[in-house]
Protein backbone atom coordinates (compact mmCIF):
# COMPACT_ATOMS: atom_id res chain seq x y z
CA UNK A 1 0.00 0.00 0.00
CA UNK A 2 1.48 3.68 -0.99
CA UNK A 3 1.28 5.81 2.39
CA UNK A 4 1.48 8.99 1.24
CA UNK A 5 2.67 11.38 3.87
CA UNK A 6 0.16 14.22 5.32
CA UNK A 7 1.32 17.68 4.17
CA UNK A 8 1.03 20.28 6.56
CA UNK A 9 -0.66 24.10 5.46
CA UNK A 10 2.09 26.23 3.67
CA UNK A 11 3.31 29.28 5.97
CA UNK A 12 4.68 32.68 5.33
CA UNK A 13 8.11 32.60 7.05
CA UNK A 14 8.56 34.26 10.63
CA UNK A 15 10.14 37.56 8.44
CA UNK A 16 6.49 37.89 7.53
CA UNK A 17 5.06 38.85 10.51
CA UNK A 18 6.86 42.36 10.59
CA UNK A 19 5.78 42.93 7.67
CA UNK A 20 3.12 45.71 7.48
CA UNK A 21 1.98 49.01 5.10
CA UNK A 22 -0.47 50.89 7.54
CA UNK A 23 -0.98 53.41 5.43
CA UNK A 24 -2.57 51.17 3.41
CA UNK A 25 -3.76 48.12 4.81
CA UNK A 26 -6.40 50.61 6.27
CA UNK A 27 -7.76 50.51 2.66
CA UNK A 28 -9.17 47.31 3.24
CA UNK A 29 -11.51 48.06 6.02
CA UNK A 30 -12.26 51.52 3.87
CA UNK A 31 -13.58 49.22 0.97
CA UNK A 32 -16.03 47.21 3.01
CA UNK A 33 -17.43 50.48 4.50
CA UNK A 34 -17.76 51.87 0.66
CA UNK A 35 -19.27 48.23 -0.45
CA UNK A 36 -21.98 49.05 2.37
CA UNK A 37 -23.13 52.52 0.22
CA UNK A 38 -21.36 54.51 1.92
CA UNK A 39 -18.90 57.76 0.27
CA UNK A 40 -15.78 57.79 1.70
CA UNK A 41 -12.80 60.45 1.42
CA UNK A 42 -9.80 59.23 1.46
CA UNK A 43 -7.11 61.22 3.62
CA UNK A 44 -4.76 57.89 4.12
CA UNK A 45 -2.50 58.47 1.22
CA UNK A 46 -0.23 60.94 -0.12
CA UNK A 47 -1.11 60.27 -3.81
CA UNK A 48 -0.88 63.77 -5.92
CA UNK A 49 -2.61 62.84 -8.48
CA UNK A 50 -5.83 61.22 -7.37
CA UNK A 51 -6.55 64.50 -5.31
CA UNK A 52 -6.11 66.82 -9.34
CA UNK A 53 -2.04 67.72 -8.94
CA UNK A 54 -1.68 67.33 -12.17
CA UNK A 55 2.31 65.08 -13.09
CA UNK A 56 4.74 66.84 -14.62
CA UNK A 57 3.67 67.06 -18.11
CA UNK A 58 7.35 66.63 -19.62
CA UNK A 59 7.89 63.29 -17.83
CA UNK A 60 4.62 61.54 -19.89
CA UNK A 61 6.07 63.77 -23.03
CA UNK A 62 9.71 62.09 -22.69
CA UNK A 63 8.49 58.40 -21.97
CA UNK A 64 6.60 58.40 -25.70
CA UNK A 65 10.18 60.01 -26.81
CA UNK A 66 12.05 56.95 -25.33
CA UNK A 67 9.37 54.38 -26.43
CA UNK A 68 9.23 55.73 -30.16
CA UNK A 69 12.96 55.42 -29.67
CA UNK A 70 12.96 51.97 -28.70
CA UNK A 71 13.92 52.01 -25.23
CA UNK A 72 12.01 49.19 -23.90
CA UNK A 73 14.12 46.53 -23.59
CA UNK A 74 16.06 45.99 -19.88
CA UNK A 75 18.13 49.01 -19.06
CA UNK A 76 21.68 48.43 -17.55
CA UNK A 77 21.01 46.94 -14.00
CA UNK A 78 22.70 50.34 -11.92
CA UNK A 79 20.79 52.56 -14.16
CA UNK A 80 20.39 54.73 -17.54
CA UNK A 81 23.88 56.22 -17.88
CA UNK A 82 22.48 59.52 -19.05
CA UNK A 83 19.85 60.02 -15.65
CA UNK A 84 22.93 58.48 -13.69
CA UNK A 85 25.02 61.73 -15.01
CA UNK A 86 22.51 63.95 -14.69
CA UNK A 87 21.69 63.02 -11.01
CA UNK A 88 25.87 63.26 -10.43
CA UNK A 89 26.08 66.52 -11.54
CA UNK A 90 23.04 67.95 -9.53
CA UNK A 91 24.78 66.34 -6.03
CA UNK A 92 28.07 66.84 -7.38
CA UNK A 93 29.46 63.24 -6.71
CA UNK A 94 30.64 60.67 -9.33
CA UNK A 95 28.14 58.71 -11.94
CA UNK A 96 29.46 55.45 -9.89
CA UNK A 97 27.59 56.97 -7.06
CA UNK A 98 24.33 57.20 -8.22
CA UNK A 99 21.79 54.09 -8.77
CA UNK A 100 18.54 54.63 -10.28
CA UNK A 101 15.72 52.35 -8.47
CA UNK A 102 11.97 51.23 -8.85
CA UNK A 103 10.76 54.53 -6.34
CA UNK A 104 12.93 55.56 -3.10
CA UNK A 105 11.10 52.77 -1.71
CA UNK A 106 13.56 49.83 -3.24
CA UNK A 107 16.41 52.16 -2.42
CA UNK A 108 15.52 52.12 1.13
CA UNK A 109 15.11 48.37 0.81
CA UNK A 110 18.42 47.58 -0.47
CA UNK A 111 19.96 50.10 2.09
CA UNK A 112 18.88 48.27 5.08
CA UNK A 113 19.51 44.59 2.90
CA UNK A 114 22.85 45.74 2.50
CA UNK A 115 24.05 47.69 5.53
CA UNK A 116 22.03 46.43 8.07
CA UNK A 117 22.99 43.60 10.21
CA UNK A 118 21.13 41.37 12.98
CA UNK A 119 20.84 43.69 16.09
CA UNK A 120 22.38 46.88 14.41
CA UNK A 121 21.45 50.05 15.75
CA UNK A 122 18.98 52.18 13.29
CA UNK A 123 18.21 56.02 14.34
CA UNK A 124 15.02 56.24 13.41
CA UNK A 125 12.25 59.39 13.71
CA UNK A 126 9.35 58.67 15.84
CA UNK A 127 7.01 59.04 14.08
CA UNK A 128 8.55 56.90 11.09
CA UNK A 129 7.57 56.38 7.57
CA UNK A 130 5.84 52.72 8.00
CA UNK A 131 8.73 51.58 5.32
CA UNK A 132 11.63 52.26 7.34
CA UNK A 133 10.52 50.61 10.79
CA UNK A 134 9.18 47.55 8.67
CA UNK A 135 12.24 47.20 6.71
CA UNK A 136 14.67 47.55 9.87
CA UNK A 137 12.22 44.61 11.51
CA UNK A 138 12.88 42.49 8.15
CA UNK A 139 16.50 42.96 8.01
CA UNK A 140 16.60 42.40 12.23
CA UNK A 141 18.36 45.90 13.05
CA UNK A 142 17.18 47.32 16.48
CA UNK A 143 15.07 50.01 16.04
CA UNK A 144 16.19 53.29 18.03
CA UNK A 145 13.95 56.52 18.19
CA UNK A 146 14.83 59.91 18.14
CA UNK A 147 12.23 62.64 18.92
CA UNK A 148 10.46 65.96 17.73
CA UNK A 149 10.02 68.89 19.40
CA UNK A 150 6.51 70.72 19.73
CA UNK A 151 7.66 72.64 16.54
CA UNK A 152 8.62 68.92 14.55
CA UNK A 153 12.26 70.20 14.84
CA UNK A 154 14.79 67.14 15.92
CA UNK A 155 15.16 67.20 19.70
CA UNK A 156 19.14 67.36 19.46
CA UNK A 157 19.49 66.65 23.35
CA UNK A 158 17.92 64.06 23.17
CA UNK A 159 19.39 62.76 20.07
CA UNK A 160 22.73 63.25 21.77
CA UNK A 161 21.50 60.00 24.21
CA UNK A 162 20.75 58.11 21.40
CA UNK A 163 23.19 58.34 18.96
CA UNK A 164 26.35 56.17 19.99
CA UNK A 165 26.98 53.15 18.73
CA UNK A 166 24.48 53.41 16.04
CA UNK A 167 24.81 52.10 12.14
CA UNK A 168 22.66 54.57 10.55
CA UNK A 169 20.57 57.47 11.12
CA UNK A 170 17.65 58.43 9.07
CA UNK A 171 16.27 61.64 8.66
CA UNK A 172 13.41 61.90 6.22
CA UNK A 173 12.95 66.20 5.16
CA UNK A 174 10.35 67.58 4.88
CA UNK A 175 9.12 64.78 7.51
CA UNK A 176 6.41 62.53 7.19
CA UNK A 177 4.05 61.67 8.46
CA UNK A 178 4.96 65.41 10.81
CA UNK A 179 5.38 67.73 7.98
CA UNK A 180 7.61 69.19 9.64
CA UNK A 181 10.72 71.36 7.82
CA UNK A 182 14.29 71.12 9.65
CA UNK A 183 15.85 74.21 9.79
CA UNK A 184 19.38 74.76 8.38
CA UNK A 185 21.02 74.76 12.11
CA UNK A 186 18.70 71.63 13.37
CA UNK A 187 20.37 69.72 10.28
CA UNK A 188 23.62 70.82 11.59
CA UNK A 189 23.57 69.84 14.90
CA UNK A 190 22.63 66.77 13.93
CA UNK A 191 25.32 66.33 11.40
CA UNK A 192 27.92 67.56 13.99
CA UNK A 193 26.70 64.98 15.94
CA UNK A 194 26.59 62.16 13.86
CA UNK A 195 30.81 63.11 12.83
CA UNK A 196 31.64 62.83 16.62
CA UNK A 197 29.59 59.57 17.22
CA UNK A 198 30.87 58.30 13.27
CA UNK A 199 27.46 57.32 12.26
CA UNK A 200 26.48 57.78 8.45
CA UNK A 201 22.52 59.61 7.43
CA UNK A 202 20.57 58.32 4.66
CA UNK A 203 18.74 61.27 3.51
CA UNK A 204 15.33 61.03 1.96
CA UNK A 205 14.52 64.04 -0.31
CA UNK A 206 11.50 62.74 -1.35
CA UNK A 207 9.38 65.96 -0.59
CA UNK A 208 12.76 68.68 -0.76
CA UNK A 209 11.22 70.91 -3.44
CA UNK A 210 8.04 71.08 -1.09
CA UNK A 211 8.78 73.72 0.88
CA UNK A 212 5.44 75.61 1.82
CA UNK A 213 7.18 77.86 4.27
CA UNK A 214 10.35 78.72 5.37
CA UNK A 215 14.06 78.95 3.24
CA UNK A 216 15.25 75.82 0.87
CA UNK A 217 17.59 73.85 3.02
CA UNK A 218 20.24 71.85 1.07
CA UNK A 219 21.50 68.84 3.27
CA UNK A 220 24.44 68.14 0.84
CA UNK A 221 25.90 71.12 1.52
CA UNK A 222 25.38 70.85 5.62
CA UNK A 223 27.08 67.45 5.36
CA UNK A 224 29.32 67.27 2.36
CA UNK A 225 32.90 66.46 3.99
CA UNK A 226 31.33 65.96 7.24
CA UNK A 227 30.26 62.94 6.89
CA UNK A 228 29.43 60.13 4.42
CA UNK A 229 25.45 59.84 3.49
CA UNK A 230 23.49 58.95 1.21
CA UNK A 231 20.57 61.46 -0.91
CA UNK A 232 17.66 59.75 -2.16
CA UNK A 233 14.60 61.10 -3.54
CA UNK A 234 12.24 60.12 -6.61
CA UNK A 235 9.82 61.87 -9.30
CA UNK A 236 7.21 60.35 -7.45
CA UNK A 237 5.95 63.70 -4.60
CA UNK A 238 8.13 66.27 -6.11
CA UNK A 239 6.93 66.03 -9.86
CA UNK A 240 3.68 64.48 -8.61
CA UNK A 241 4.11 60.87 -10.54
CA UNK A 242 4.00 58.21 -8.06
CA UNK A 243 3.07 55.82 -10.60
CA UNK A 244 6.70 55.98 -12.57
CA UNK A 245 8.22 54.16 -9.98
CA UNK A 246 11.56 55.83 -10.69
CA UNK A 247 13.71 57.03 -7.82
CA UNK A 248 17.58 57.34 -7.14
CA UNK A 249 20.60 57.25 -4.57
CA UNK A 250 23.37 58.96 -4.64
CA UNK A 251 26.59 58.25 -2.31
CA UNK A 252 28.82 60.92 -0.79
CA UNK A 253 31.58 59.98 0.97
CA UNK A 254 34.48 57.32 0.99
CA UNK A 255 33.31 55.11 3.22
CA UNK A 256 30.51 53.29 0.70
CA UNK A 257 32.77 51.34 -1.78
CA UNK A 258 31.21 47.60 -0.28
CA UNK A 259 27.83 49.26 0.16
CA UNK A 260 27.54 50.05 -3.37
CA UNK A 261 29.02 46.60 -4.47
CA UNK A 262 26.13 45.02 -2.58
CA UNK A 263 23.41 47.57 -3.84
CA UNK A 264 24.80 47.18 -8.04
CA UNK A 265 24.36 43.07 -7.03
CA UNK A 266 20.99 43.92 -5.89
CA UNK A 267 20.40 46.07 -8.85
CA UNK A 268 21.85 43.10 -10.98
CA UNK A 269 19.06 41.00 -9.37
CA UNK A 270 16.36 42.83 -9.98
CA UNK A 271 17.64 43.40 -13.56
CA UNK A 272 16.49 46.91 -14.10
CA UNK A 273 13.54 49.79 -13.63
CA UNK A 274 11.79 50.89 -16.61
CA UNK A 275 14.24 52.25 -19.02
CA UNK A 276 11.66 55.09 -20.72
CA UNK A 277 11.14 56.61 -17.30
CA UNK A 278 14.53 57.07 -16.87
CA UNK A 279 15.11 58.64 -19.53
CA UNK A 280 12.00 61.10 -18.63
CA UNK A 281 13.74 61.74 -15.41
CA UNK A 282 16.68 62.35 -16.43
CA UNK A 283 15.15 65.01 -19.06
CA UNK A 284 12.62 66.34 -16.12
CA UNK A 285 15.24 66.95 -13.18
CA UNK A 286 16.65 69.77 -15.29
CA UNK A 287 13.80 71.06 -17.46
CA UNK A 288 13.43 74.64 -17.42
CA UNK A 289 9.74 74.84 -17.39
CA UNK A 290 10.04 72.74 -13.64
CA UNK A 291 10.53 75.64 -11.07
CA UNK A 292 7.31 77.15 -12.48
CA UNK A 293 5.72 73.79 -12.29
CA UNK A 294 6.26 73.05 -8.62
CA UNK A 295 6.12 76.84 -7.75
CA UNK A 296 2.15 76.40 -8.76
CA UNK A 297 2.06 73.08 -6.92
CA UNK A 298 3.03 74.46 -3.60
CA UNK A 299 0.48 77.66 -4.29
CA UNK A 300 -2.24 74.52 -4.01
CA UNK A 301 -0.89 72.60 -1.41
CA UNK A 302 -0.40 76.55 0.56
CA UNK A 303 -4.27 76.89 -0.16
CA UNK A 304 -5.43 73.23 1.17
CA UNK A 305 -2.91 73.55 3.85
CA UNK A 306 -4.62 76.75 5.40
CA UNK A 307 -8.05 75.25 5.50
CA UNK A 308 -6.85 72.06 6.89
CA UNK A 309 -4.96 74.22 9.74
CA UNK A 310 -8.57 76.45 9.85
CA UNK A 311 -10.76 73.31 9.93
CA UNK A 312 -8.63 71.12 12.43
CA UNK A 313 -8.28 74.46 14.73
CA UNK A 314 -11.47 74.28 15.50
CA UNK A 315 -11.62 70.68 17.18
CA UNK A 316 -9.68 68.76 20.20
CA UNK A 317 -6.64 68.68 18.04
CA UNK A 318 -3.17 69.39 18.06
CA UNK A 319 -0.16 68.88 15.87
CA UNK A 320 3.10 71.07 14.49
CA UNK A 321 2.15 73.31 11.79
CA UNK A 322 3.27 71.02 8.69
CA UNK A 323 5.75 73.44 6.72
CA UNK A 324 6.48 71.31 4.22
CA UNK A 325 5.24 68.21 2.09
CA UNK A 326 1.38 67.19 2.25
CA UNK A 327 0.52 65.35 5.99
CA UNK A 328 0.10 66.15 9.70
CA UNK A 329 0.41 63.81 12.73
CA UNK A 330 -2.21 64.97 14.49
CA UNK A 331 -3.29 64.04 18.52
CA UNK A 332 -6.54 64.01 19.97
CA UNK A 333 -7.01 66.59 22.76
CA UNK A 334 -9.85 64.58 24.14
CA UNK A 335 -9.91 61.15 26.41
CA UNK A 336 -12.76 59.49 24.48
CA UNK A 337 -10.33 57.37 22.74
CA UNK A 338 -8.15 55.30 24.00
CA UNK A 339 -6.74 53.33 20.75
CA UNK A 340 -5.83 55.07 17.57
CA UNK A 341 -7.67 52.62 15.55
CA UNK A 342 -11.11 52.38 17.38
CA UNK A 343 -11.26 56.32 16.69
CA UNK A 344 -10.08 55.72 12.64
CA UNK A 345 -12.57 52.57 13.04
CA UNK A 346 -15.11 55.48 13.85
CA UNK A 347 -14.08 57.83 11.62
CA UNK A 348 -14.04 55.13 8.49
CA UNK A 349 -18.19 55.07 10.00
CA UNK A 350 -18.52 59.17 9.33
CA UNK A 351 -16.70 58.12 5.68
CA UNK A 352 -13.25 59.44 6.40
CA UNK A 353 -10.38 57.53 5.59
CA UNK A 354 -7.13 58.08 8.18
CA UNK A 355 -4.12 55.76 9.45
CA UNK A 356 -3.62 55.24 13.44
CA UNK A 357 -0.77 56.75 14.34
CA UNK A 358 0.84 53.49 15.91
CA UNK A 359 1.69 52.65 12.36
CA UNK A 360 4.64 55.05 12.51
CA UNK A 361 5.65 54.28 15.78
CA UNK A 362 4.79 53.67 18.86
CA UNK A 363 3.30 56.87 20.35
CA UNK A 364 3.50 57.04 24.37
CA UNK A 365 1.98 60.28 24.87
CA UNK A 366 -1.46 59.94 23.52
CA UNK A 367 -3.75 58.56 20.47
CA UNK A 368 -2.27 59.94 17.22
CA UNK A 369 -3.80 59.89 13.50
CA UNK A 370 -2.18 60.69 10.20
CA UNK A 371 -4.06 62.69 7.19
CA UNK A 372 -3.49 64.24 4.31
CA UNK A 373 -3.89 67.56 3.08
CA UNK A 374 -3.78 66.65 -0.53
CA UNK A 375 -7.66 67.14 -1.50
CA UNK A 376 -9.58 70.67 -2.84
CA UNK A 377 -9.94 72.71 0.67
CA UNK A 378 -14.17 71.78 0.19
CA UNK A 379 -13.26 68.16 0.56
CA UNK A 380 -11.16 68.75 3.28
CA UNK A 381 -13.52 71.07 5.16
CA UNK A 382 -16.37 68.03 4.52
CA UNK A 383 -13.73 65.65 6.39
CA UNK A 384 -13.10 67.07 9.48
CA UNK A 385 -16.09 68.40 10.22
CA UNK A 386 -17.61 64.43 9.75
CA UNK A 387 -15.38 63.36 12.15
CA UNK A 388 -16.73 66.82 15.25
CA UNK A 389 -18.92 63.84 16.53
CA UNK A 390 -16.50 61.17 17.17
CA UNK A 391 -14.03 63.71 19.18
Amino acid sequence: MLHLKRQLPYRPTERMNVVSYPIRDIVMEAKREEAKGRKMIYLNIGDPPQYGFPSFRVISDKVKEALEANFNGYAPSEGDEELRNTVSKIEKCGPGDVFAVAGLTEGIDFFFHSFIGFGEKVLLPNPVYPLYLSKAKQFEGECVFYRHDADGQIDIGYLAKKVEGAKAMVIINPNNPLGSVYSEKNLSEAVKLCAEFDVPIFYDGSYDQLILEGKQIDFRKIARGKIPFIYGSSLSKDFSYPGARIGWVAFHGDKWSEVKNAFFLLCNQRLSVNWEYQKAAAAAIVDPSYPGYVSEMRKKLLERRNTFIKMAGKLPLSFPVPKGAFYAFIKIETKRWKKDIEFVRAALKKGVVFVPGSGFGRQEDGVYFRTTFLPEPDIIEKAFSAIKSIL
